[in-house]
C-alpha cells in the first residue's frame, strides 16, 4: 500500500493531557507522531471538543490541536499552534 502522509510517523508511548477547559483536564496516550499530528487513544473520546491544548512532554510545548479524525476510543489531531501552558 503507498503512503500518503505529508510527513514521515514516528512511534511515540506516552501519557498525556487533553485540557478541555479550566477546569476539565482527561487522561490520553500519544502514538503514532509526525511533524503535522498524532494519534490518541482514551477510554471516551466524545468528552473531548474539536479543538483543544495537547500537553505531553514528547512534544516539548503545549499545543493547540483540531480533531481530523475520531473514533470510540482513538483521535487522529492536527498540531495547529504551539501555545504556552
Amino acid at each position: 500500500m503507498e503512503e500518503r502522509r505529508a510527513s514521515p510517523r514516528s512511534r511515540v508511548n506516552e501519557d498525556g493531557l487533553v485540557i478541555v477547559d479550566e477546569h476539565t483536564s482527561l487522561p490520553c496516550m500519544l502514538y503514532d507522531r509526525s511533524e503535522t499530528g498524532v494519534r490518541l487513544t482514551m477510554p471516551d473520546t466524545r468528552l473531548v471538543p474539536d479543538t483543544f491544548i495537547l500537553i505531553a512532554r514528547c512534544l516539548g510545548v503545549a499545543y493547540v490541536c483540531t480533531v481530523a479524525r475520531r473514533e470510540d476510543e482513538t483521535l487522529g489531531v492536527r498540531l495547529t499552534q504551539a501555545t504556552a501552558w
